[in-house]
């Protein structure tokens, strides 16, 4: 008799909305019912290491002899488990793995790794994943990692990006007198915001509108509209995707932001760093642009270019949109993910 796949998923910032699309697309599954063990993420004294990876052992034993296997997103939250691999078919996924992560520390605002430490954390995790049954990592970059950081086979890693429902996020009407550019990003700074802002100011003000979407408080000023309330998914939020022509990230540091899948679909070229996974994002030249990090020249031509140009801006969102739904729709990447988690339990 088949038995569900128990679905340990921590519970933080875009982990959040991929475990709720996932819950969303469950029908795909024809009748199989995964048994669902959220992890909530709380601040405490205690490393989130050591208070997710023990909320999650839990939640792992309490599926004991009742599930297949077990799907534990992310990384950190496998580490606890990890002599509990021999008795249920595991599979970890996450958006990077912590080698990914290491050179992010300073724009997260974490101390450096020195090179004993992360020898020790590399180590360990080896191990760790030596014992998992196979891993889906939501980008190419985060999938080379398992491969050649931490010696897994590459027939055991999947990609599977977390998908977003297209239809949730249809263009609206952009027949404002200036083309409007949006960002997103509660951390202003390490999302690269002060750089846009700078960006702006010298080279767009009076050609655009630039739409700000962070917890930073920041002064009004002309041309530039500021949002600090706003919540994830919500219409709000989904309005100004709607009526806005350019996303520009311009990140310092991320692995794989849900707002860029959300750009695609909402038929908006995409101006972005090329860091972590968000290359898997953006095709140069085609849906979008990719920068190097801090090159605000490179900033400026790029969407003063599509300021300047309607019918570029209106081409780039066409084969956005289109992408988005070819690459990121929920349902598809749902089905791949419950179908690729089964084949391995």
């Amino acid at each position: 008799m088949t038995r569900p796949i128990a679905y340990v998923m921590e519970q933080t910032l875009g982990s959040i909305t991929h475990y709720l699309n996932l819950r969303k697309e469950e029908a795909a599954l024809d009748g199989e019912h995964p048994r669902w063990l959220p992890v909530e993420y709380r601040k405490a004294r205690v490393p989130w290491t050591l208070n997710g990876g023990l909320a999650a052992r839990r939640a792992v034993q309490s599926a004991l002899g009742k599930v297949d296997g077990v799907f534990i997103h992310t990384n950190v939250l496998a580490l606890l488990s990890v002599d509990l691999f021999r008795r249920l078919p595991t599979i970890i996924s996450t958006d990077g793995t912590p080698h990914n992560k290491r050179e992010m520390r300073l724009a997260y605002d974490l101390r450096p790794e020195s090179p004993l430490a992360n020898f020790a954390k590399r180590s360990l995790y080896k191990s760790v994943f030596s014992r998992a049954r196979a891993f889906v990592a939501w980008s190419s970059w985060a999938a080379r990692s398992f491969v050649e950081d931490y010696g897994c086979a590459e027939g055991d890693v999947r990609v599977i990006p977390p998908g977003i429902d297209p239809d949730d996020f249809a263009p609206g009407d952009r027949s404002h007198e200036l083309p409007r550019i949006l960002f997103v990003g509660g951390d202003f700074k390490r999302k690269g915001g002060d750089l846009l802002l700078d960006v702006f100011r010298k080279r767009l003000r009076g050609r655009a509108e630039l739409v700000l979407v962070t917890k930073e408080k920041l002064a009004a000023e002309p041309g530039v509209s500021v949002h600090n309330d706003v919540v994830a998914n919500s219409p709000t939020l989904r309005n100004l995707y709607a009526t806005s022509d350019i996303f520009a990230l311009p990140t310092r540091a991320d692995c794989y932001p849900l707002v860029c899948m959300e750009t695609l679909a909402a038929g908006m070229p995409l101006v972005a760093t090329r860091v972590g996974g968000i290359p898997d994002l953006v095709r140069e030249g085609e849906t979008g642009h990719l920068l190097a990090i801090d090159d605000a020249s490179a900033l400026g031509d790029a969407l003063e270019a599509l300021v300047t140009d309607p019918s570029r801006r209106q081409a780039m969102g066409a084969a956005a949109r289109a992408y988005a739904r070819q690459r990121f729709d929920a349902r598809a990447n749902a089905k791949a993910l419950f179908e690729f988690v089964r084949s391995r339990c």
